[in-house]
């Protein structure tokens, strides 16, 4: 009789003071785990093997990964100035950017290049094949542009500071805005998912948000006034994934508005990000430094009475 593996089985990072920031599955079925307090990136094999890459700068300060190629990903360091290409064997490339950018979010592309946002220059960054780097004011002063996600061809940026998000075509310097009639409005997080839709969290409103390929943004706000969404990850079948701040579960909505949620195991350890790999796998980091990883997350998930 063959044996079924644990919905639910934990991993703990050598070494980690902390939670990792950010969190990414290549195809390879590796986790790559960005340390901010560390300095370091952590790589889990599908074996359960760890490697510690140190991004070997005094301040070092990993904020988030993104998928490069099968076997590699991008990662932003928001202290150093930098953007890096990691493998299994270490740092296989580094560019600096301008200075005190504080590069955030990072995001791949299909031709091997990647788009970057950076929160202090109010800029997008690309890095061509080749490794070059060129950097686009977003024309939003104070936006802080936050996380990005791209469908391929289209790139949208969360603007926290600005109440907006962006989206630009390519390498189009001069993006168009999503904007919101609610003057509180600050979304933090965007995911794109499979269909081409956009999710977003906005934690000041207690919103999870979806913007259509057509423009059209549709708002759910979270059932509990204390729910203030953090994270979004799309999945597989048109909804996203979300962390709560200060909630011990992980939460889903689908485009119908149904909210479900996955409670965590164990003591009180807050989630600090989440990934899914592409066999549909959920991967949670909390803040003890473990990894929980999730076998068909959909069948686990609870509706939110």
């Amino acid at each position: 009789m063959p044996v079924m593996p644990s919905p639910l089985v934990v991993h703990s990072l050598e070494g980690s003071s902390a939670g990792a920031r950010d969190i990414v599955v290549t195809a390879d079925g590796a986790v790559w785990c960005a340390l901010a307090e560390d300095g370091v990136v952590v790589r889990l094999s599908p074996h359960g093997e760890q490697r510690r890459i140190a991004l070997e700068g005094e301040s070092a300060e990993p904020h988030s990964v993104a998928v490069a190629t099968d076997d590699s990903v991008w990662v932003t360091d928001s202290a150093e100035d930098r953007v890096l290409r990691l493998d299994s064997r270490g740092i296989a490339w580094s560019a600096t950017v301008t200075p005190d950018a504080a590069p955030a979010g990072i995001v791949g592309q299909p031709d091997g290049s990647a788009w970057f946002v950076e929160e202090h220059a109010d800029a997008v960054g690309h890095v061509d094949i080749l490794g070059r780097v060129t950097e686009f004011d977003t024309g939003v002063p104070r936006g802080a542009p936050a996380s990005i996600a791209s469908n391929g061809s289209s790139v949208w940026f969360a603007l926290p500071g600005a109440g907006s998000i962006a989206h630009a075509r390519g390498g189009d310097s001069a993006p168009s805005l999503v904007e919101f009639d609610d003057p509180s409005a600050a979304p933090t997080a965007v995911s794109m998912g499979d269909d081409g839709c956009l999710w977003f969290a906005d934690p000041v409103r207690r919103v999870i948000g979806r913007v259509g390929r057509g423009g059209a943004v549709t708002e759910f706000v979270l059932p509990e006034p204390e729910w203030r969404p953090v994270r979004v990850a799309s999945d597989a079948t048109d909804g996203c994934w979300f962390t709560i701040d200060g909630v011990d579960a992980i939460g889903h909505l689908d485009g119908d508005g149904r909210s479900r949620m996955i409670a965590m195991p164990g003591e009180r350890d807050l989630p600090t990000a989440i990934a899914l790999s592409a066999d549909g796998e959920l991967w949670v980091a909390r803040q003890s430094g473990e990894l929980v990883q999730i076998h068909e997350p959909g069948s686990l998930a609870a509706d939110i009475q």
